[in-house]
């Protein structure tokens, strides 16, 4: 409480301070110069630009060169520019238009009284104009793209892929966790980082409608240090806003099973039967004409589908949805559960599952003053959604070919959210302007089991398979996290002649409470099948009596606080009119507000001698120990020059470090994880008290090319060094006690996990393999870079088109695919030491890919036509060849890379019985058969005699081109313009018109050969599927099917 009241305090400090900050960029500029006839600058002009669509005025005078700036202002437009001198005629120049974070450049050309001007008109962008403030790489999103262009999620990462260096939602060759996104400026990031980057993604919700975004802006590498918190990209939506005019929409989207393709390659795939329905509105306009203007949305989505297709074996059907599982079982477990018990497992098959969400937006522009403007902003989301257990976690629940969950096993998600923003902009001055932003986000996240409170009950088949699973859901028991998101920003801006100075101050406050409970109510495992289970009573186990004794504990609560402070100063100097530097420094500080109280699993770790580094030094974890404080410095140079004077060759670039944060969740398990569930000894975690948050030195160089005609060409390169990269290591292994041998496979064999540390209170605890210490700490190897080529082309006729191509590579030290510290340490492919990891390849960022756009429109009589297409193809992601099962004897299932054997002497078939190794009858059968397997892969065949690479091999090229079209019809009434919209998106077109096309391809098996033991001479045992044939097999989910949506729109 003490940091809290301590953290406030400074809070009220910071802002009376005349600094500024800012975290994103929600506003646009105008800059320019005013000369006479003969070319001389005008100093002391009267410049005013007015936003035509409501009336908003922003006001400057020229300083000595002529120059001029207006920061701060609306994006979008149209604008017109009012310049006055005396003994000069008044000169307009209209039809600008700003985008998102960039400044338009207008020369203005005054004329002698006697001469008259007519108005002169500004060329948009889509026409030829360059960037003259752009430096580092930057792919902007406006409104037509956001209307025209294919999107049946109605996401914006359907939109954002048109970054070239995208791949889903990593961007650049790194993790999606490292992403900053926002809204109107501020944080609007999942923060504690659990499944989804944006928030509502575990329930499948879009934060905010579609219809409530006026432009996105994804930047990679922007040398303006107001742009921060990331170290992948910044993906920066703004709101639209209310003008003059009164404008509404009323709108709908529909699809279900019918409307997605059940062909691939020519092979049935059917789907499961689906509906889906989004319904909304948008309304903005005038509360007070040219002084204060609203807009609102709403939206509803609607999803109703049947939670899966698996069905129990009845004797009677077949087919690849019937499982294992006989129905006369089943039965029998559901009816045994409620005689014995009195507890209803639900259904078995045939159940559907919901997917609800409801979001709302206000926003209010009010025009405060000319050069005043204030913006509040206030948008929810309430959002659930049913999920069936997890098919992988701990060892699976969900249904698959062999087993049936009952319905009560399953869940429901559910993502509320409250955010609100408030925007003060304002003009003192023809040299000062200042921003200033306050915002509170808060989340709600929660689960509630289907089950009523009862064990967790799993019955296994005779295979040792999980074949049958009823009661509680074992993760949602009071799963509940809650997220208070502060931020507070002010932006102050200096103009002084050729010098743009901005100096500012940040502050981000995060407050994460999460209750979580495994293993809450006692689960029970039946080995000895559906017999066992029904031979067991209520006498011999009294679930119910089990339930009230578990509802004894007190659930689990950790907190986690961190405030993230900053502060920057930069420097936009136009060196002359063709060059232009910017320069700043930002120093980011994290600051640890809560303490992690002390208890005997504390201590006892604290005190623990066994506990190693890396290098094998001895270690302290103490998981109530948070990192110190550290000043982290990021400073950026970015430059653009005009070539040859005419805006028609523009080389810019620039260099500097980028500071992001961290999922907070790697946070939180240190504060949650130790001792909080008594009986059983999980790990511990910890971070390293030098920890800094993640860092890379980015670097940017491109050229783009005004061709004339409306022809754009760029080329860029993007190079980043990671400086501060995480990693999580566990400081309980045991060192190696040998290495392997008999082939050519010699990497070293570990003692596995150090269990004599218990980390419960109870002496009964029980012992888990995977206990471990696990600590977060930095490492600075990784490296990624990125070669783009785009051309882009606005024709008279109303086309546009864009057209880029990437080649990228990306190596990490751990790509930390998890979210969970525990996962990300032992989901990271080895083949020595897990707690020291090789560089290599990234599971993030495509080798090759290709996206393009395309646009059109045309209107006749009292119609309009309008056509999007975007095509994307590339080379498939990354993924690594791992044994099944544990080779080096480390505890980790899964996680050891192939060593790819050269000949048959590189492997050995069989089993391992009493230290001995015991040939298998088949073993030159299995040869042949992996021998084929690894000549026909093109990755593996070129690895025989040494180790694959983690994430070295690459699944297939794929290609996708998604289509939309739009159809209006006009009609007035009353003299006003109405208009009925019909819309069909279709994504994957090609899989339409061919079911061979369009099909993504996955990897049969990322495990091609099982470990079956180690001998007492060390020589491993091994088998292999001869089955196994082909790298790859078709996917038949729906990333291989064409898929439709329709829509019905009225505007008026």
């Amino acid at each position: 409480m003490k940091n809290k009241f301590l953290l406030l305090v400074f809070l009220a400090f910071v802002t009376a301070l005349p600094q500024a900050f800012s975290q994103g960029v929600t506003t646009s500029s105008i800059s320019g110069k005013v000369v006479d006839n003969t070319g001389e600058a005008i100093p002391m002009a009267n410049v005013v630009v007015i936003h035509t669509p409501t009336g908003t005025e922003y006001g400057t005078v020229t300083m000595d060169d002529g120059g001029f700036n207006i920061r701060n202002m609306r994006v979008g437009g149209p604008y017109k520019v009012v310049v006055s001198f005396v003994g000069f005629e008044n000169t307009e120049e209209t039809g600008i238009y700003l985008q998102l974070n960039k400044t338009s450049n207008v020369l203005v050309t005054l004329q002698p009284s006697a001469t008259e001007l007519a108005e002169v008109e500004i060329l948009a962008k889509e026409e030829g104009e360059l960037n003259a403030e752009q430096t580092g790489a930057m792919t902007s999103i406006d409104s037509k793209q956001i209307q025209s262009l294919p999107n049946i999620s109605r996401s914006s990462g359907d939109l954002t892929r048109l970054t070239p260096q995208a791949d889903g939602n990593s961007f650049g060759g790194r993790n999606k966790l490292y992403n900053n996104f926002s809204l109107d400026g501020s944080i609007f990031n999942n923060s504690f980082g659990l499944d989804y980057a944006t928030p509502g993604g575990q329930a499948d919700a879009q934060p905010v409608s579609l219809d409530a975004i006026e432009q996105i802006q994804v930047s990679l590498a922007p040398f303006d240090v107001r742009e921060g918190g990331f170290t992948g990209a910044g993906i920066n939506a703004v709101t639209k806003s209310g003008t003059n005019e009164i404008k509404a929409t009323v709108y709908t989207f529909l699809r279900n099973e019918n409307m997605i393709g059940d062909k691939v390659s020519g092979v049935d795939a059917p789907n499961l039967d689906f509906s889906t329905s989004q319904t909304g509105f948008s309304v903005g306009g005038p509360i007070i004409k040219n002084k204060l203007f609203f807009f609102v949305n709403a939206e509803a989505e609607r999803r109703d589908q049947l939670a899966h297709g698996f069905v129990a074996d009845n004797g009677t059907n077949s087919g690849p949805n019937v499982t294992s599982v006989l129905e006369s079982d089943i039965i029998a477990v559901q009816q045994h559960l409620l005689n014995e018990w009195g507890y209803d497992a639900g259904a078995y098959q045939g159940y559907n599952h919901e997917t609800y969400n409801n979001k709302f937006l206000a926003k209010l522009d009010w025009n405060i003053a000319k050069n005043h403007t204030l913006t509040l902003r206030y948008n929810m989301l309430d959002a659930w959604k049913d999920i069936l257990p997890h098919p992988e976690a701990i060892i699976g629940r969900g249904p698959t070919s062999y087993r049936l969950p009952f319905e009560n096993s399953s869940y429901t998600i559910n993502n509320k959210i409250h955010s609100v923003v408030a925007e003060l902009n304002s003009i003192f001055s023809t040299n000062i302007a200042n921003k200033l932003m306050f915002s509170y986000t808060g989340f709600r996240d929660s689960r509630d089991p289907h089950s009523e409170p009862f064990p967790v009950i799993d019955i296994f088949d005779e295979n040792g398979n999980l074949a049958i699973t009823a009661g509680s859901e074992m993760f949602s028991t009071h799963n509940i996290l809650d997220q208070d998101v502060f931020q507070f920003t002010d932006n102050l801006t200096y103009y002084m002649n050729n010098h743009t100075i901005t100096a500012g101050v940040n502050l981000e406050v995060f407050q994460f409470n999460n209750s979580f409970n495994l293993f809450y109510y006692p689960w029970h495992m039946f080995f000895g099948g559906v017999d066992e289970f029904l031979a067991t009573t209520s006498e011999d186990m009294d679930f119910n009596a089990e339930v009230a004794a578990a509802q004894q504990k007190p659930f689990a609560m950790s907190e986690v606080d961190v405030a993230q402070l900053g502060l920057y100063l930069q420097d936009e100097f136009k060196v002359n009119d063709q060059f232009n530097l910017t320069f700043g420094l930002r120093i980011d500080v994290p600051i640890y507000l809560n303490s992690i109280e002390e208890s005997s699993a504390t201590l006892e770790s604290a005190n623990f001698d066994g506990f190693v580094d890396e290098d094998g030094n001895p270690a302290v974890v103490d998981p109530t120990i948070w990192p110190s404080a550290r000043i982290l410095w990021s400073p950026r140079i970015g430059f653009n020059y005009d070539v040859k004077g005419d805006n028609s060759l523009r080389v810019r670039g620039g260099t500097g470090i980028f500071t992001g944060r961290i999922p907070f969740v790697w946070l939180g398990n240190q504060a949650s994880n130790p001792g909080i569930y008594p009986g059983y000894t999980f790990q511990v975690n910890s971070t390293s008290e030098d920890f800094r948050f993640p860092q890379v030195w980015k670097s940017n160089l491109a050229a783009d090319w005004n061709l004339g005609n409306g022809l754009i060409a760029s080329f860029e390169g993007i190079y980043g060094k990671d400086i501060n990269a995480v990693v999580h290591r566990n400081y309980n292994m045991s060192a190696p006690s040998s290495n392997l041998s008999g082939t050519g496979d010699t990497r070293a064999i570990f003692g596995g996990f150090n269990e004599a540390n218990i980390y419960s209170s109870d002496a009964n605890a029980i012992g888990f393999l995977d206990a471990g210490a696990i600590v977060m700490d930095n490492v600075s190897e990784g490296y990624q870079y990125s070669l783009t080529g785009k051309i882009q082309k606005a024709f008279a006729f109303g086309l546009r088109a864009d057209v880029a191509y990437t080649y990228q590579e990306s190596k990490d030290y751990t790509s930390i695919p998890a979210e969970i510290a525990a996962d990300a340490f032992q989901r990271n492919p080895v083949v020595g030491d897990p707690n020291d990891p090789t560089l290599s390849w990234s599971r993030y960022g495509l080798k090759h890919r290709i996206i393009s756009s395309f646009m059109y429109q045309t209107s006749y009589k009292n119609m309009a036509s309008s056509f999007g297409l975007i095509f994307e193809a590339g080379q498939g992601n990354r993924y690594s060849f791992t044994y099944a099962g544990d080779l080096n004897q480390d505890g980790i299932m899964n996680n050891d890379l192939l060593y790819v054997p050269a000949s048959s002497n590189d492997i050995h078939f069989g089993t391992v019985e009493e230290g001995v190794g015991i040939e298998a009858a088949n073993a030159s059968a299995q040869w042949a058969a992996l021998d084929a397997f690894i000549e026909q892969d093109d990755y593996l065949s070129t690895r025989r005699g040494t180790y694959a690479e983690r994430n070295g091999a690459s699944l297939p090229w794929f290609a996708q081109m998604d289509f939309r079209v739009m159809q209006d019809f006009y009609f007035d009434i009353k003299g006003k313009k109405h208009t009925i919209q019909l819309s069909l998106d279709i994504m994957n077109l090609g899989n339409m018109i061919n079911s061979n096309w369009g099909v993504r391809q996955y990897a049969t098996t990322y495990n091609p050969i099982a470990v079956t033991g180690v001998d007492a001479n060390n020589v491993p045992y091994f088998q292999f599927d001869t089955n196994l044939t082909d790298s790859y097999i078709d996917a038949f989910s729906v990333a291989s099917k064409w898929q439709m949506q329709f829509g019905v729109r009225y505007i008026f």
